[in-house]
């Protein structure tokens, strides 16, 4: 016997899981939150309330929409051979032209973009830092482990692809640990993937790709300090 769900009490559900997720619009707190995160990123963007069987969404001034429960849900897939990790969400962020000038607007980003995908309470126990490279932004995500003892795995850094505008054009997560240039890194990941599918059906891509990214930082590195 299937039991019926009420739809009515969809939007309550709703309102009690989001109060808690991205914080009360009414209350003022110290940590990072949902609304000036969007003001900040996604100027003109909207926030449709909750109807009956629909949750919450934002919708930006393209008319392009995003709903925050599904956000909340979703996991990430990795694309095959590519070393990144992709959602619907940094799909959709992608999409909306968002200026980033500075570290400060890229950091902004990644908190809006892990805000609305594993909830600011995530979002306020870790530290960030964006470094310029050619083409974009790598961002760092670590978390606090000193006011927040519990363990956390470590986090891959994310990327922000930019236009001659510096407006952005992608938004993706490195499977991989890797701090500079995106086209390196793909190049890299890439030919070491191709190359140990044929040797072993890819049996030591991981650790091979890991090393070989190892020495492409190193060399990359290298050569900043040359500059």
């Amino acid at each position: 016997m299937k039991t019926q769900i009420d739809v009515r009490v969809f939007p309550l559900i709703a309102a009690i899981l989001f109060s808690t997720q991205f914080g009360s619009v009414a209350a003022e707190t110290n940590g990072i939150e949902l609304k000036p995160l969007v003001k900040r990123c996604l100027p003109g963007a909207r926030f449709v309330p909750a109807a009956p069987a629909k949750s919450r969404m934002v919708v930006a001034a393209s008319g392009d929409s995003l709903d925050l429960m599904t956000a909340l849900r979703e996991n990430a897939e990795p694309r095959k051979g590519a070393g990144y990790w992709l959602t619907p969400t940094m799909k959709y962020l992608g999409r909306q032209g968002m200026a980033v000038t500075n570290a400060n607007d890229a950091v902004a980003v990644i908190q809006l973009l892990q805000g609305l995908t594993r909830g600011f309470p995530f979002v306020n126990q870790n530290t960030y830092r964006a470094s310029a490279v050619a083409g974009g932004w790598v961002v760092e995500v670590e978390h606090d482990s000193v006011k927040y003892p519990e363990k956390v795995p470590a986090m891959p850094p994310y990327e922000l692809l930019v236009d001659a505008g510096q407006r952005v054009t992608q938004v993706r997560e490195r499977c991989y640990t890797f701090l500079g240039n995106p086209v390196i890194y793909d190049q890299t990941v890439r030919t070491v993937y191709e190359r140990e599918v044929k040797l072993n059906g890819g049996f030591n891509f991981e650790k091979t790709v890991e090393k070989e990214l190892a020495k492409e930082w190193e060399k990359e590195k290298a050569q900043k300090m040359i500059k």
